[in-house]
């Protein structure tokens, strides 16, 4: 296959919210502000390499490259396009491990997209789905798709949770405004899914199927305030997975009461988010969430984050977005 070749690319891949209450594995939300960085380039051998540079990554990120997200994507992107030659990766995280906010997801639509753009995009986003998706499987043990899909596609996701390249965007019809923080507190995905109950009450069940149709139909609507409300009715994981997060319950009332229309976890936690009125309430919100984590001895690092609908970028398109007149 004749494929242009450059010698290097940068690529962006955004973090991602999930859950969003009782959406559990069916909605992803992709966010601006933190993600993970891949450098690529192209290398004679076969296959891909994950390279270390101090500072770069995590060691414990490249003690088993069979199981790092932006290996195995990039893999599966090569094999798609059938490339000769290999490539090698540099990766930086910029989301730490463990908290709640899709790092293996950016990973994974970073290593992808890094390796269709070293080959001359011959790929839209929608023909890197499976190799996102089986990056996601290897390393957490399953084919989510709520933060791959938004992390790759950009925007508002509805994945299903049978078929996790079954979904749809949900398109927003205005500015969404969010206060997140991310406490000095790691929660392993494959822990916090094995706490789960297997059985649930159809009660319970039933509550959370209505609340999840509110909360889309909001979404599309740009009810905010609803959204807020129905995004904190969430019956049978947040409940679970809240004893995970030591500030849970202090985080959570300080946002409502600095004004949000709702706080929650975010995927496994310890992250949490909130909406907000406005970028400056946003702002206010964050810095009440980040106290009220302190008030419980727990170190916390807050941001004010808005939808990014692009999902992942090279570099080179990212700084041409920013630019662009408003």
């Amino acid at each position: 296959m004749p494929l242009h070749a450059v010698d290097y690319i940068d690529v962006f891949g955004p973090a991602s919210l999930s859950n969003l209450g009782p959406g559990f594995d069916a909605l992803g939300l992709c966010v601006s502000g933190i993600g993970d960085m891949v450098r690529a380039r192209r290398t004679d051998g076969p296959g891909v390499q994950l390279r270390h540079e101090p500072g770069a990554v995590p060691l414990e990120a490249l003690q088993d490259s069979e199981k790092n997200t932006a290996v195995i994507a990039a893999r599966g992107v090569l094999d798609l396009l059938g490339a000769d030659g290999g490539i090698e990766l540099t990766l930086t995280k910029g989301i730490p491990l463990g908290s709640g906010i899709g790092g293996s997801a950016a990973s994974a639509v970073a290593g992808a997209w890094a390796a269709n753009m070293l080959f001359g995009r011959p790929l839209e986003k929608e023909a890197l789905v499976e190799a996102v998706l089986e990056a996601e499987d290897i390393a957490s043990g399953g084919r989510h798709g709520d933060n791959a899909l938004p992390a790759l596609l950009g925007g508002l996701i509805l994945v299903s949770s049978s078929n996790a390249a079954r979904y749809r965007r949900i398109e927003l019809p205005d500015s969404l405004h969010i206060a997140l923080i991310l406490p000095n507190v790691q929660v392993l995905t494959r822990q916090a899914r094995a706490m789960l109950p297997d059985r649930v009450s159809l009660q319970d069940a039933v509550g959370n199927a209505s609340e999840l149709a509110f909360l889309v139909d909001a979404y599309r609507c740009g009810d905010w305030e609803t959204v807020g409300q129905c995004m904190m009715r969430d019956r049978l994981v947040e409940p679970v997975r809240a004893s995970l997060v030591p500030c849970y319950h202090a985080v959570r009332n300080a946002a409502l009461e600095a004004g949000a229309f709702g706080c929650a976890l975010t995927g496994s936690g310890p992250a949490m988010f909130a909406l907000a009125p406005s970028a400056e309430e946003a702002a206010s919100i964050r810095g009440a969430m980040v106290e009220a984590s302190l008030s419980e001895r727990v170190e916390a690092r807050g941001l004010v984050a808005e939808v990014n609908d692009a999902g992942v970028v090279d570099r080179m398109e990212q700084r041409a977005r920013v630019r662009q007149p408003a």
